[in-house]
């Protein structure tokens, strides 16, 4: 390989170092933090929306709740995925009884490799578990309850501190699942179709009300789920 290759690697090699970010492990205040000030920009959002409305710009104002559902459903999933971190961190450092999802991680030769030669440092872990969830999405039900189930979170106890409400005739835990679901469907189909069904391209009806519903519901499990992992 001649000379100029070499440099041209080097410099490569270098600006990969200089750009590369490590990894923060985030407390739980923090991480809520994040979920709040996300949540509260994406309320702002219906100030726009009603200015456009009253304006007579309907359908402009129809794409600001759509787009505010998206945005929602990316809270909730960044949401997962911090306090995916932090928890098999926790239990890394034997804060939290190992699950048995947890105790069937797989990890790679590469990556052991790099946890012999780092010592008592954890930095890897924390990189892997970020390289390792960071394409997965965590927004339906199925999802959240996997996850759940990975950091030894009862599933139950989130959906009666979310949903709870005496004389409620639907289950907790199916309302939960409900409307996670209706929550990673919709997005789906916003960010996917244009909201457009697919039988005769027509688009879904989106109100005001119903991305209301699905900002209060998403944030009392979000809370729920903050107030369940601080008591372990």
């Amino acid at each position: 390989m001649n000379k100029r290759n070499l440099d041209l690697m080097s410099r490569v090699e270098g600006t990969r170092d200089k750009f590369h970010t490590k990894v923060v492990r985030f407390e739980l205040d923090q991480i809520m933090q994040h979920f709040t000030e996300t949540m509260e920009i994406i309320k702002k959002q219906f100030a726009v929306a009603d200015e456009l409305v009253v304006a007579g710009r309907t359908p402009e104002g129809e794409n600001i709740w759509r787009a505010q559902i998206v945005f929602l459903a990316s809270a909730l999933d960044f949401y997962m995925h911090e306090l995916t971190k932090y928890g098999l961190c926790e239990i890394y450092d034997e804060n939290w009884e190992k699950t048995e999802k947890y105790k069937n991680l797989q990890i790679s030769m590469e990556m052991i490799e790099v946890a012999v030669k780092s010592g008592e440092e954890t930095d890897w872990l924390l990189e892997y578990f970020n390289e390792y969830y960071q394409t997965i999405t965590m927004v339906s039900y199925d999802s959240v309850k996997e996850q759940l189930k990975l950091l030894g979170v009862e599933l139950s106890t989130v959906a009666d501190r979310a949903f709870y409400q005496k004389g409620e005739t639907e289950k907790t835990r199916n309302r939960l699942k409900r409307r996670l679901n209706e929550l990673f469907a919709r997005r789906n189909i916003i960010a996917h179709q244009t909201d457009r069904a697919h039988t005769d391209a027509q688009f879904k009806m989106i109100t005001k009300e119903i991305v209301h519903n699905f900002i209060e519901d998403i944030g009392k499990v979000v809370k729920a789920i903050d107030a369940e992992v601080r008591s372990k």
